[in-house]
């Protein structure tokens, strides 16, 4: 058999309003609890789920009175798993396990892959087998009751029913392991109180934190910090909104890939932590790494060392919190933060791509080392051009990211020609404004610019720069627009300055204004080069100059 994968013991439940009717389940919860750790139980899974069959068969009465479970809460998230979802993710393989009762569905499907399953039904009989009275007891509170365990004095508001019920499983497992251990320990159990400090009953719920609400990390005390991180941070979730994945509070969270090739990822992570998030949100942000990455210590180090990254010592721990912050930003941050991030991003970024000084480009040369080794910059040949001999009147490098850095736009020939180039070079240039028109071009976003909006705003960029649909969430629709809006008003004043060089530049080739020439610039990046070269005169036209 398998070894377990840790010496904790994982308590599941699951809640039907309809007996005997599991695929009609409407909740399903995991504790886990290192006993030996003098700890209470950690929530490990919690979740409402979408009935398998016709919600119309569930006893919505029941499921109200007995769980506080409302249609509307059911019905109203699509995205609920089912009860077969979580029997596939299989919580519980090499685990030690607890079930109230391990004999009846679902929980055998549950437990297939567990390390070893109790049953608290059969340990209560084998324990009470000589006591009539006792077997009797077939229900939790039953059991509960007989022994003496207190009941719930509901003063805790933040657990759900099913929550509170795995508690109170734990305190009853934790009682009769060691009964089993020491039978004559069934002698000193009286009725009427055993209260289990750690585990049960669940404290009273606490809305107020601290003494006097902080305005930021440092107005509270080393003691302070201490004492909330170190203490039961489940206590602060409000579960009947909140779910718990083992490691997320999304079920089937898409994985967003290139975290890893996101420039200034820590630098912005630390802004946001420090500048952006309140006070409050900077504590649920600690509390939810300390929840669901299960990494309570540094939590505690992060909030003692008030924010600031590098007074932390453990630098991988340090790098695991910035992961989670820029994987999260779309859910810690509010839609004006959101905004006000973006436009922050998108401002530096056009800054520095125009303060780019122009670099003309010997296009030849690069063209000839790009045939001979296949490296550095990539050379480009317009495919528009009016003849064969013209084709060079416009040439494009990009760099090796594939992002355009220079282009040149050239009238040379005689003739009838002359005058075809002339046409393509105004048509091109119209077209370079007519690409900046568009806000979600490469001439506006990066690469890195493009990523760092994902992550803020939880959509791929593809759905955020493409037409809009009728089928398109309204979030995605309001984002979309919102994300135009700060880009046009950043940009504004480069387009401006783009349509007077543009201007200009027309001006010229349409008059052939060769004293002109070159007319260079740069914009956004991209090294704009305008040539208008006087005509080569041919053989006969030299020797008639000459006479």
């Amino acid at each position: 058999m398998p070894q377990p994968s840790s010496t904790a013991v994982y308590f599941v439940d699951v809640y039907t309003p309809n007996e005997g009717e599991p695929e009609l389940s409407l909740e399903f919860g995991i504790l886990r609890w290192f006993a030996e750790q003098d700890e209470r139980p950690e929530v490990y899974v919690s979740t409402y789920l979408r009935p398998e069959i016709a919600v119309n068969r569930v006893r919505w009465p029941n499921a109200q009175s007995e769980m506080k479970i409302d249609r509307d809460r059911i019905e109203g998230d699509p995205n609920l798993p089912t009860l077969n979802n979580m029997i596939a993710e299989d919580y519980l393989e090499k685990k030690h396990v607890v079930c109230f009762d391990a004999c009846i569905e679902p929980f055998p499907n549950f437990t297939v892959n567990a390390y070893d399953v109790v049953s608290i039904v059969a340990l209560w009989n084998d324990i009470y087998s000589d006591d009539e009275k006792a077997l009797k007891c077939t229900t939790l509170d039953e059991m509960c009751d007989y022994i003496g365990i207190v009941q719930d004095n509901n003063e805790n508001t933040k657990y759900t029913p099913l929550l509170k019920r795995l508690n109170k499983m734990a305190a009853l497992w934790s009682l009769l392991s060691e009964i089993e251990k020491n039978p004559k320990a069934r002698r000193n159990l009286t009725s009427g109180g055993i209260q289990f400090n750690l585990v049960w009953p669940l404290p009273k719920s606490e809305d107020k934190w601290f003494e006097k609400e902080p305005e930021k990390l440092s107005d509270l005390t080393n003691k302070e910090i201490e004492d909330f991180f170190t203490g039961h941070l489940a206590d602060r979730i409000d579960w009947y909104s909140m779910n718990m994945y083992a490691s997320d509070w999304i079920y089937l969270r898409a994985k967003r890939s290139g975290a890893s090739d996101l420039t200034g990822k820590r630098e912005l992570a630390e802004f946001v932590f420090s500048k952006v998030f309140t006070c409050r949100m900077q504590i649920w942000v600690l509390i939810f790494y300390a929840l669901y990455h299960h990494k309570k210590e540094t939590s505690l180090n992060i909030a003692l060392s008030r924010g600031d990254f590098r007074q932390v010592e453990d630098e991988s721990a340090v790098e695991s919190f910035v992961s989670f912050i820029v994987d999260n930003l779309d859910v810690f941050l509010s839609a004006p933060q959101k905004n006000s991030l973006i436009a922050s991003l998108v401002k530096q970024t056009l800054e520095e791509n125009d303060s780019i000084p122009f670099e003309h480009y010997n296009y030849d040369k690069i063209k000839k080392n790009y045939k001979q080794t296949s490296t550095g910059p990539r050379p480009f040949y317009t495919k528009n051009a009016p003849t064969v001999d013209s084709e060079s009147c416009y040439k494009e490098i990009r760099n090796a990211k594939g992002k355009t850095i220079y282009r040149c736009y050239e009238v040379k020939s005689r003739g009838k020609n002359r005058q075809l180039e002339a046409e393509l070079v105004v048509r091109n240039l119209t077209k370079l404004y007519s690409e900046a028109l568009n806000v979600f071009s490469d001439i506006w976003l990066t690469t890195d610019l493009k990523l760092w909006i994902q992550f803020i705003t939880g959509h791929d960029f593809t759905d955020l720069s493409r037409e809009s649909k009728e089928t398109d969430p309204h979030d995605l629709i309001e984002v979309r627009l919102a994300l135009k809006k700060i880009i046009e008003n950043v940009a504004y004043k480069y387009m401006l300055a783009l349509h007077n060089h543009l201007e200009d530049a027309i001006r010229a080739v349409k008059i052939n204004d060769i004293a002109l020439s070159p007319i260079c610039f740069n914009f956004q990046g991209i090294s704009v080069e305008v040539i208008i070269k006087q005509p080569k005169v041919g053989l006969l036209g030299r020797l008639l100059s000459f006479n």
